[in-house]
């Protein structure tokens, strides 16, 4: 049983308040009979009234501290140590005078009944039995403390985790709906280019911006299959074939027997976009390349396109907020089990994206 699980409903507080009482029965109480069962000079076997007393003593210590005293005083923001001891010292002497009232009067112990003990031995005996009686409400408390502390704190941790969870997931749907604008003015600018040269193409081209879009629009799951992904990207290729005819373009995909693994979708798009932004600028006859293979369950993902530095200056700025935006994403999903690296050498620009499935 989890002393440190949430208490909701009623079977969890009976069941919290079930796991207190033997926990406290079983360090203060039992040794306590044992020791008592195991006099030399007992001539029968019985218990002592006082036992259960006791217990029920304890008991309403623990949990007026584990209920009210903790919370009032040692929560977060409410370190009232001076408060939390005055309660206590309270507890302690109430239940002490308890303990009085019901061995002098209704479970007198052995030694009371002695009467021709010497006086000081008899009130030593008195301090001694108090003071044990003490120290055992000072250790329940400690464990009240200890345990409504552990359950407040793991409570806390908790709700952190979950704002932490909700702020992940908001701000990758932030960063899904800044893809959206960015991919739409791109692929708008393709299908303009292609009224005037091809209108048949253009309509093709509006009918599969359609279904790229239903996928952008209405996938909102944080994870989709490889070739759901893969199918989306190919679609967005055939669209940029329609505009760039005339380029050489060489497609890899290799994504055999993990089809039905998962991403997060809509990653790969901002690097095959840059990859035909810049590729259609440079000069002509040199390939576009885009490579998509999975590796030992790593997903890998490769572009390559020539890039001219004086036509290629303005769409700068908003190249590096797409790679920006991806690899912020990355860092959300995966941590630092996935990278993308880009590389320039010459006029050639080389994207390299790794990510575990």
């Amino acid at each position: 049983m989890n002393l440190f699980s949430r208490e909701s409903g009623s079977k969890g507080r009976f069941a919290t308040f079930i796991a207190h009482f033997i926990f406290i029965v079983i360090i203060f109480i039992l040794p306590e009979l044992v020791m008592n069962m195991a006099r030399p000079n007992r001539s029968s076997f019985g218990f002592y009234p006082g036992f259960y007393f006791k217990t029920l003593v304890l008991l309403g210590v623990f949990y007026v501290n584990y209920f009210i005293v903790v919370d009032r005083t040692l929560s977060i923001g409410r370190s009232r140590i001076l408060r939390f001891i005055l309660w206590n010292v309270l507890l302690i002497c109430a239940g002490l005078a308890l303990d009085y009232v019901s061995t002098s009067i209704w479970f007198p112990p052995r030694f009371m009944k002695h009467h021709d003990m010497p006086a000081m031995q008899y009130f030593l005996r008195w301090v001694s039995y108090l003071m044990r009686d003490a120290v055992m409400m000072i250790l329940t408390i400690g464990l009240a403390v200890a345990l409504r502390l552990s359950l407040k704190w793991k409570d806390m941790e908790q709700q952190r985790k979950e704002l932490q969870a909700a702020q992940r997931s908001t701000e990758l749907d932030n960063l899904k709906s800044q893809l959206n604008p960015h991919f739409l003015f791109n692929t708008l600018n393709t299908i303009y280019a292609l009224v005037d040269i091809d209108p048949e193409d253009a309509k093709r081209a509006v009918h599969r911006l359609s279904g790229l879009l239903r996928y952008m629009l209405y996938e909102s799951e944080m994870m989709v299959t490889v070739s759901e992904e893969i199918g989306f990207i190919e679609d967005y290729i055939e669209l940029m074939r329609l505009r760039m005819s005339d380029r050489p373009l060489d497609v890899e995909i290799d994504i055999a027997g993990h089809e039905n693994d998962h991403m997060p979708p809509l990653l790969l798009v901002a690097l095959v976009e840059n990859a035909f932004k810049f590729g259609s600028t440079a000069e002509q006859g040199l390939p576009i390349k885009i490579s998509m293979k999975v590796v030992d369950g790593v997903f890998l993902c490769s572009t390559e396109n020539s890039f001219s530095e004086v036509s290629d200056k303005p769409a700068k700025k908003a190249s590096g907020i797409g790679l920006a935006n991806l690899r912020r994403r990355l860092s959300l999903i995966y941590g630092a089990k996935a990278s993308l690296r880009t590389s320039v050498s010459g006029n050639l620009f080389t994207t390299r994206l790794s990510l575990p499935l």
